[in-house]
């Protein structure tokens, strides 16, 4: 009955270490598995920081053409009114000029003044002729403020349509700056999905090593009672077995004890003893 129990016991020893061997393998597997993952995420988290930074410096950089743009446009504002006060101030001036000639006035404010220098007049004359020339020569003025005015405002048109041409080039800026940052951002997006999925396979594998973990123990606690009960059951052999041998050998006494009574037996009826 002994023997079968050891046999059972024997087998089932046999069956778990098998089985503890199995989940060795396995876990060495996952652990491997659970490195490679890690050296991925790390590689990912390298390449989300650098993706990060470079969004950042794209952002700063969107920034700064954002408010170069507003600059633009607050010096086209004033352009636009300096402009437009310059247009009025012409426009005036002409209304005051007429269709008079500028040439022809200078020519004629010369003439005058010549005239008036050379020529013998009387005093009705001279009040005339310098009543004539200081309204020539207000003409002349007016003709040299407009001259002023109109290269004035060409400098500031050209300023506006150079201004323009600029916000247009920074506009330009500002598009391919926000397509590069979507495009950044996508492909941040794509990264972190993809952490996430590695994140979520590293608690998958993490999960399965605890459980493995939890089974190897349990199969340990089972090896260590199988064990103590085989060294148990051996004891208990062993001691069946010292019984066995030493009836063996009292058996054994006790047949010589016999031989030997034979013997003195023999000897006191005075019979030869066969030895």
């Amino acid at each position: 009955m002994r023997r079968e129990e050891k046999e059972r016991l024997d087998k089932e020893e046999l069956r778990l270490r098998s089985e503890l061997k199995k989940i060795k393998e396995e876990l060495d597997v996952l652990y491997k598995e659970l490195r490679e993952e890690k050296e991925k995420k790390e590689d990912l988290n390298n390449k989300i920081a650098n993706l990060k930074s470079e969004i950042s410096n794209v952002r700063i950089e969107f920034s700064n053409r954002k408010n170069e743009a507003a600059k633009e446009r607050e010096k086209l504002r004033e352009l636009r009114g300096e402009i437009t006060k310059l247009r009025r101030e012409a426009k005036d001036l002409r209304l005051k000029l007429g269709r008079r000639d500028p040439i022809e006035l200078k020519n004629q404010l010369e003439s005058l003044e010549w005239e008036y220098q050379t020529s013998t007049l009387t005093l009705e004359e001279e009040k005339r002729m310098v009543r004539l020339i200081e309204e020539i020569r207000s003409l002349v003025h007016v003709a040299e403020k407009l001259d002023e005015k109109e290269r004035e405002l060409k400098a500031k048109e050209e300023a506006y349509e150079k201004a323009v041409e600029s916000l247009e080039a920074v506009r330009k800026e500002l598009e391919g700056l926000k397509e590069k940052l979507g495009e950044l951002k996508k492909k941040l997006e794509v990264l972190l999905e993809r952490r996430r999925e590695i994140n979520e396979h590293i608690r998958n594998i993490r999960e399965k090593i605890s459980t493995l973990k939890t089974r190897r123990e349990e199969l340990k606690e089972k090896l260590k009672s199988i064990l103590r009960e085989k060294k148990t059951l051996e004891e208990h052999l062993l001691a069946e077995r010292v019984e066995r041998e030493a009836a063996k050998l009292i058996e054994k006494e006790e047949e010589l004890e016999k031989v030997y009574e034979n013997m003195l037996k023999e000897l006191k009826e005075g019979k030869r003893i066969r030895l």
